[in-house]
């Protein structure tokens, strides 16, 4: 199978230059419809023949980018609780639609495996975090914050479903806004 051919390929096989390939190939249009950047047609022509001639193929990784999943850490105490078991499902339901995948651990209520876990999640760069903290760990919070990754304590209520979807409300807002800031439950105050 023979190499597939690259911006960079393309444009030195033009003569151009791989920012003028790159503006050519991805069809850079305003709102208006028209383009973004001004090439002449006899040049915008030329390289498009190259690219034919090339066998030229996008790169997956730049579809990938427009529409990249976010991940989001989730860490609960007990997976055999049923409330937190309809609060994940609850929660996942209502970001899935959204562009997150949620990776689900699970403390057990125990500040080594929760400091693990949320090392994991950090280390592996998660988009944000939600986190039911315990309550001898108020540091792990202070750590979340300086690493600058938007996390959410979701509020205690008698509901997991409407504690779902106020969660769920936070992390999307902070997601969208990258506002970065922990939102603390108000009630564990």
């Amino acid at each position: 199978m023979p190499k597939t051919a690259t911006i960079k390929d393309i444009a030195k096989e033009a003569g151009v230059s791989v920012a003028l390939v790159s503006f050519v190939m991805n069809n850079r249009l305003e709102a208006d419809g028209k383009p973004k950047y001004r090439v002449a047609e006899s040049t915008r022509q030329h390289i498009l023949e190259v690219a034919r001639r090339m066998n030229y193929r996008p790169v997956a990784k730049v579809l990938r980018r427009e529409v990249r999943a976010l991940v989001v850490g989730v860490i609960l105490p007990d997976a055999s609780a049923p409330y937190y078991g309809q609060f994940a499902a609850r929660l996942e339901k209502l970001t899935l639609p959204e562009g997150c995948t949620l990776l689900f651990g699970y403390s057990q209520e125990d500040p080594v495996r929760l400091e693990r876990l949320t090392d994991l999640f950090l280390s592996r760069k998660a988009d944000a975090l939600v986190v039911v903290p315990i309550p001898e760990e108020k540091e792990l919070l202070d750590d979340i914050r300086r690493s600058g990754v938007p996390c959410v304590v979701p509020v205690q209520e008698e509901d997991p479903l409407a504690a779902a979807a106020e969660c769920a409300s936070r992390l999307l807002r902070l997601l969208q806004d990258q506002d970065n800031n922990i939102v603390i439950n108000p009630l564990a105050r």
